[in-house]
């Protein structure tokens, strides 16, 4: 049984609206508020930390934009799963318990949340130091009961 995750940024979730249009077109993944539904959130990483991870939410691996979508935000793919990004999840422990900087596979670029909740996530060139808006918590979801 493939292991749950949330991911978060400064408390507010990550993950892809249930509001969404109906297209096959992929479909971005955005900063949502505390209150999210569960199966908007729960994330699924497929991997291990030597060769990256595919992070999927709603069955749809995930990617920086793929053509014509701008490559600079997250996408989760409907129709493309090939397309997948191999994410790293590197820790930061000095920022806490479950903190990660999440790096695509060949550690150019990284997620950074946005300024306001509902706006997209975006892939941004990786920074030294790391910015404030890179560090996710990510930690197991608890089952539904």
């Amino acid at each position: 049984m493939a292991q749950h995750w949330l991911i978060l940024y400064k408390g507010k979730y990550v993950g892809r609206p249930l509001d969404e249009d109906k297209s096959n077109k992929p479909k971005p993944i955005k900063l949502l508020p505390y209150y999210a539904r569960q199966d908007e959130i729960e994330w699924v990483l497929d991997g291990d930390d030597t060769n990256g991870f595919t992070a999927s939410i709603r069955d749809a691996p995930t990617a920086p934009g793929p053509p014509p979508e701008p490559d600079d935000k997250v996408f989760a793919l409907l129709n493309d799963p090939e397309k997948a990004e191999k994410w790293y999840f590197q820790p930061v422990p000095e920022q806490g318990e479950h903190r990660y900087i999440i790096l695509t596979n060949d550690q150019s670029e990284n997620w950074v949340a946005p300024e306001e909740e509902g706006s997209q996530i975006l892939c941004k060139q990786v920074t030294a130091p790391y910015l404030p808006h890179s560090i996710f918590e990510v930690k197991k979801a608890k089952p539904l009961e």
